[in-house]
């Protein structure tokens, strides 16, 4: 249909049909754009070692079928390399594809909400499903094509697990991406105490995460002569070193996580090594520079090492102090934070492990059930006291108990 105007006939076109049109290219755009920008990264950096490296035959074809394991390790999908298990991936890899998806799922997020408002058509409810579902559908997708490229190499992956961790982390990271930018008004039909103790439950694990790559980087550097010597033995090539370097970089969180299982007490399993802040067991561990910041025998000072997670619940508690005049309630936002830190702790347990090799070498395990509970204890006794003693008093504001140097 059209009409007739004095420069010549004219479609008419209707105003839904531009916003179903420009969704569209929105929908595609978050569903191809981490996925090529991810993948092309990988490639480049498989271009970059290779490159290093003496006597480097490289091609196209190469290239390409090379990453696609590579791509696939970067959302956590476990891995056989010449047949032996390889599930503890790092982490670094997954944090920077999760952000990626994120601020590409926000930023699409915004267009379709100005859309939207613009024409009148579609709500917040679609506009989750309809960039998660394009998020998670298209790594699916592309999942299949990193397996057909794999295929025949000494690095597989399992039809179940390649299609199901992209596809749940992608989509997850781009819920996120679409319900933070616009959570304010969803946060205010909840219970902001609810709220608060969610977010300092959060802060808290941070906290305690941030504790565990403070101990890495300082065990790390008091064994620097050793990484030298890893780095001097194993890679004397650039390339060799170049590979070694960044695959150690990549295991960073990995091992923040696990020194932070022991600064709490749960500890950590790698093969026959068992570490936790009362005891240790020696064993043999892979040559690789990230792993000489493992202590040679256990110290009788490690104990002591507690009070750092504390002081982290206490600070939580500080935050606390103030949500409510009354104690119980104070108690219960600790309480939130608390659970809150301890369903954290079972996650990045769960990421940060992994079969490895299946030999001596493996698994590696953070004790997660002892991880989880000592998080939420460390947040909830120390927090609890703090926000039950520093905490406003009954019929008084916190501005009169800040006047009166409380």
């Amino acid at each position: 249909m059209g009409r007739f105007t004095a420069s010549g006939f004219r479609p008419l076109v209707r105003r839904h049909d531009v916003a179903h049109a420009g969704g569209t290219r929105v929908l595609l755009g978050v569903a191809l754009g981490p996925i090529v920008t991810g993948y092309a990264v990988v490639a480049s950096v498989l271009v970059l070692v290779s490159a290093l490296a003496p006597g480097a035959d490289l091609s196209v074809g190469g290239v390409l079928a090379s990453a696609a394991p590579v791509w696939l390790a970067a959302y956590q999908v476990p891995l056989t390399v010449d047949g032996a298990p390889l599930g503890v991936l790092p982490l670094v890899p997954t944090i920077a594809a999760c952000v990626l998806v994120f601020r590409t799922a926000a930023s699409a997020s915004r267009r379709l909400a100005a859309e939207e408002q613009r024409t009148g058509a579609g709500s917040a409810l679609s506009r989750v499903a309809g960039v998660v579902g394009a998020v998670a559908g298209a790594h699916v997708l592309f999942a299949g094509v990193a397996l057909a490229l794999a295929d025949g190499a000494a690095v597989r992956a399992g039809l179940v697990s390649a299609t199901l961790m992209p596809a749940v982390l992608a989509g997850s990271a781009a819920a996120l991406g679409v319900i933070v930018p616009s959570s304010a008004g969803l946060l205010d039909r909840l219970d902001p105490l609810a709220v608060r103790g969610a977010r300092a439950g959060l802060f808290g694990f941070g906290g305690l995460v941030v504790l565990g790559l403070l101990a890495f980087v300082v065990s790390t550097v008091m064994s620097w002569s050793t990484v030298g010597d890893l780095f001097a033995v194993y890679s004397p090539e650039p390339g060799s070193a170049v590979g070694l370097l960044l695959l150690s970089v990549g295991y960073v969180p990995n091992a923040a996580v696990l020194a932070s299982s022991v600064l709490t007490g749960g500890g950590f399993v790698f093969g026959e090594v068992s570490v936790t802040a009362f005891s240790m067991t020696g064993g043999p561990v892979p040559a690789v520079p990230i792993l000489a910041a493992l202590p040679d025998e256990y110290a009788a000072w490690w104990p002591a090492l507690l009070v750092l997670p504390a002081a982290v619940g206490a600070v939580v508690g500080w935050s606390l102090r103030w949500v409510d005049d009354r104690v119980p309630v104070r108690l219960r936002a600790v309480l939130v934070a608390a659970v809150v830190a301890g369903f954290c702790a079972v996650v990045v347990a769960a990421l940060s492990g992994g079969a490895l090799g299946g030999g001596a070498y493996g698994p590696v395990s953070v004790r997660a059930e002892v991880f989880s509970l000592a998080a939420f204890g460390f947040v909830a006794v120390p927090g609890g006291l703090v926000a039950w003693l520093a905490g406003t008093r009954a019929g008084r504001t916190p501005r009169q108990d800040q006047q009166s140097g409380l």
